[in-house]
């Protein structure tokens, strides 16, 4: 991972040296306690036999923020705190009415539907080994086992939340792309006879997927696909025609197709070839469809002495979350998320 976490060496060595201390160091526990940073073991429970310890909020951000880059979904969701194994966050389904009334004329009563979303935190591990070389320089070891972790959380997050089918291989989350297949919803977007590839995809199925989404999430929507579909598609039909423009926002620059952002992830299609029955790209705002539970923030668990033989020590990292799609219309009335189908 070339990935530099911090954003300069002292932030990285502060975040190494907690990393040598919690292997049991003296010198850098007492440097820690010093400097201010806890070495904190965690709750034991769905961590670990020993328990892991808990990353200090001077570095979890730093982890955080490597992984939203890579983590598309965690970026784009609804991030909700959760303060128990299960936690219920309000979803509203349907508001009040209003009604003309003549004067003095007593009010018609109407009352607006809330449910609940049920989040359930699962567990999330990430290991890796460092050669008691890079161990040895904080700096080096702070970026190598910051980026590692970060990214594999990510991908996991965001595998899950767009292709889980329910099956433990994706925590029993079931993703955004297998909920928009449900049949006849009216957010699934069938392309134009033929059009099962991105070099078949034009403007009028491009145009049917943002109609296929409710008004109010255009303000906050997006276009979701991989960087094939990406170059195929939207490039593509650019090139003939134009709509791609360029914005920089946060330092970064970023592609916008007809007014809207463009997310390019590698969880959606990656592959030219026929994309028949299956999500070829989305649209909408994510974060009005789904959400993303945190249970626990990142915790790091050390051992020096497994692979002595290999003069390695391996860390693991491990964090607790959940990912639910709460929102997709349903047969009658759109969604804030459209998928757009292949069709033979």
């Amino acid at each position: 991972m070339n990935a530099k976490a911090f954003k300069d060496d002292a932030q990285a060595g502060r975040f190494g040296r907690w990393l040598k201390a919690i292997t049991g160091d003296a010198d850098h526990l007492r440097w820690c306690a010093e400097a201010g940073i806890p070495v904190v073991k965690a709750d034991v429970e769905g961590i670990n036999s020993a328990g892991g310890f808990l990353v200090p909020q001077d570095f979890a951000p730093i982890i955080i923020s490597l992984r939203e880059p890579a983590g598309v979904f965690r970026t784009n969701a609804r991030v909700v705190p959760m303060k128990s194994d299960t936690t219920s966050v309000p979803r509203r389904v349907s508001g009040i009415t209003a009604a003309w009334a003549a004067e003095s004329n007593t009010a018609a009563e109407s009352q607006g539907g809330v449910d609940d979303v049920a989040l359930t935190a699962k567990k999330l591990s990430a290991f890796v080994k460092a050669s008691n070389e890079l161990v040895e320089d904080a700096v080096g070891l702070a970026n190598f086992v910051a980026s590692e972790i970060a990214y594999a959380f990510a991908g996991k997050e965001d595998d899950a939340g767009f292709n889980g089918d329910g099956t433990s291989t994706y925590g029993g989350v079931q993703g955004l792309t297998q909920k928009l297949l449900g049949a006849s919803l009216k957010s699934k977007i069938a392309a134009a006879a033929t059009h099962n590839t991105f070099l078949t995809i034009d403007g009028t199925d491009l145009a049917n997927l943002i109609a296929g989404v409710m008004a109010a999430a255009l303000p906050g929507a997006k276009w979701y696909m991989s960087q094939i579909g990406f170059a195929t598609t939207l490039c593509r039909l650019a090139g003939a025609s134009g709509g791609l423009t360029w914005q920089v926002v946060n330092g970064k620059v970023v592609p916008y197709y007809l007014g809207f952002p463009v997310v390019v992830t590698p969880k959606l299609p990656v592959t030219p070839s026929a994309q028949t029955g299956a999500v070829m790209m989305l649209f909408g705002d994510m974060s009005m469809a789904c959400t993303v539970g945190d249970r626990r923030g990142v915790t790091v668990d050390v051992s020096t002495q497994r692979y002595v033989d290999t003069d390695q020590t391996a860390y693991r990292g491990t964090e607790r979350v959940d990912v639910v799609v709460n929102d997709i219309g349903d047969t009658s009335v759109v969604g804030p998320m459209a998928a757009l189908i292949g069709t033979a």
